[in-house]
């Protein structure tokens, strides 16, 4: 049996600024590259780093979408895309 890498990534809490969701992606995403993390890990890996407002969202997303029937979010950029909707509205709702 192969023993897998732990990854430690940093918490993201959903605060509705899109400078800390863009920051948190980076870090995310060089961190998947540093420890070669497959793309089936990616998803899960990042949502359990998800705290607070972020994992409400999520939770509520997942739930949903199975309610609606629609395929779960599996691939990193499908997650990226789904957090930039949310949390580019939320700061520019902010703005006005």
């Amino acid at each position: 049996m192969v023993k897998e890498t732990r990854v430690d990534l940093p918490h993201f809490y959903g605060k509705d600024d899109i400078d800390i969701l863009l920051d948190w992606e980076m870090k995310v995403a060089q961190l998947f590259e540093c420890y070669q993390v497959s793309e089936e890990r990616k998803v899960p890996l990042a949502t359990l780093s998800f705290k607070s407002h972020a994992m409400h969202w999520w939770t509520a997303l997942v739930r949903d979408r199975r309610l609606d029937q629609e395929p779960p979010t599996v691939y990193w950029n499908d997650l990226k895309s789904a957090l930039r909707r949310r949390y580019s509205v939320l700061s520019s709702s902010r703005i006005n």
